[in-house]
């Protein structure tokens, strides 16, 4: 991307944080759609790719890289494998909105999703270099603390996207569509990231063989540390 390119991407961001009343105009009027989508996978994939190679200092090494690539494969994959239910959904329930616009609006939520991760780089790097990496526990508080942090900014980008659902729909039929689609990028999500990892331990390939779930390891990982501080 030319550097005017890069410039018009932050300025979407900015526009995103501070404007988004005309960014929700500009969406139901379907203009600068392909702005938005160009500058919306860029933004994503560098803020991203900046928190991911934080989490990877944990461990050291080429996993710093592997984290960089990881974590924006996640966010993005997650969303472009949501789009449809959340395009038919809206569809099968009144909603007039065309895809483009559908694909837009669930960019900008997760702009604002990777917005908030670049806003707590700081807390995730100053934890990571103050805490040792020898024990379980202090394993399992980096991995409880990426959670806790994925989670909250997760919630700033739905909220987002449902500010966007208000400004389009005039009748309250997008609720349910919007409901169900959220309830399915949280899984989509949440495996997803289960199946990238690790993400703070170094393993020789990028990712390790498919085994279990996230939910299941995550109750693990809580129970140990319980049965060590017991």
């Amino acid at each position: 991307m030319s550097q005017s390119g890069l410039l018009r991407a932050f300025l979407v961001v900015e526009e995103f944080l501070k404007n988004r009343e005309g960014f929700f105009q500009n969406l139901i009027e379907e203009k600068q759609l392909r702005t938005y989508f160009v500058s919306s996978n860029f933004a994503v994939a560098i803020f991203s790719a900046i928190y991911g190679a934080t989490m990877g200092l944990y461990a050291g090494g080429i996993q710093i890289a592997y984290d960089a690539i990881k974590i924006p494969l996640l966010l993005l994959i997650s969303v472009y494998v949501t789009v449809p239910s959340f395009y038919v959904l809206s569809s099968l329930l009144g909603g007039k909105t065309t895809f483009r616009q559908m694909v837009v609006l669930l960019l900008s939520g997760l702009t604002i999703m990777s917005v908030v991760l670049l806003a707590l780089v700081p807390v995730n790097l100053f934890f990571i270099l103050t805490t040792a990496n020898e024990t379980f526990t202090s394993y399992a508080f980096l991995v409880l603390l990426n959670i806790v942090i994925f989670t909250l900014a997760g919630l700033f980008s739905v909220l987002y996207v449902l500010r966007g659902f208000k400004a389009i729909f005039q009748s309250s039929d997008w609720i349910v569509s919007f409901s169900v689609g959220s309830i399915i990028f949280m899984f989509v999500g949440t495996q997803l990231a289960w199946v990238l990892r690790p993400y703070f331990h170094y393993y020789p390939e990028f990712i390790r063989p498919l085994e279990g779930n996230f939910y299941v390891s995550l109750i693990e990982l809580i129970l140990g540390v319980l049965r060590r501080r017991m």
